[in-house]
């Protein structure tokens, strides 16, 4: 999933718990829950610079709008897991060396499936998550 999926989601239970405990390990629960749902990943760093613009962007709207500590800790929790495979991806870029880095996070490391699904799906079911996530936490928002 792209991180402002992540952070959107991560942001919104983070909210309706009102904790900031509670919000971390929701947030980071939510990686692998999403992790597992079909979608699509990027694989150019453009688009990982776009997605972390996207995430800033989010973040600074949900301030404004009030949002509290609990929830950008869940955000924040729930792209936490990325930066490993960003570090991944950024090491292979500059080391053209054939060997395999390990993944930790079960999502990315393949104890918990990581489903996949092709553009414009993958883009469509992120966009559907979210709505299914505000949609069923909105009576806490108000």
């Amino acid at each position: 999933m792209y991180a402002v999926t992540h952070f959107s989601v991560g942001l919104m239970l983070g909210q309706a718990v009102g904790n900031s405990y509670a919000a971390c390990a929701l947030g980071l629960a939510s990686h692998v829950v999403l992790d597992v749902i079909p979608h699509s990943d990027y694989s150019k760093i453009i688009f990982g610079v776009s997605d972390l613009a996207a995430v800033a962007a989010v973040a600074c709207v949900s301030i404004r709008a009030g949002a509290g500590a609990p929830a950008l800790i869940g955000g924040l929790a729930a792209i936490l897991p990325d930066l490993e495979v960003a570090v991944v991806h950024l090491r292979m870029a500059r080391d053209r060396a054939s060997c395999k880095h390990r993944l930790f996070f079960p999502s990315h490391s393949g104890l918990v499936r990581h489903g996949r699904l092709s553009l414009p799906w993958g883009v469509i079911t992120q966009i559907a998550t979210v709505v299914v996530v505000w949609t069923a936490l909105r009576g806490a928002f108000m």
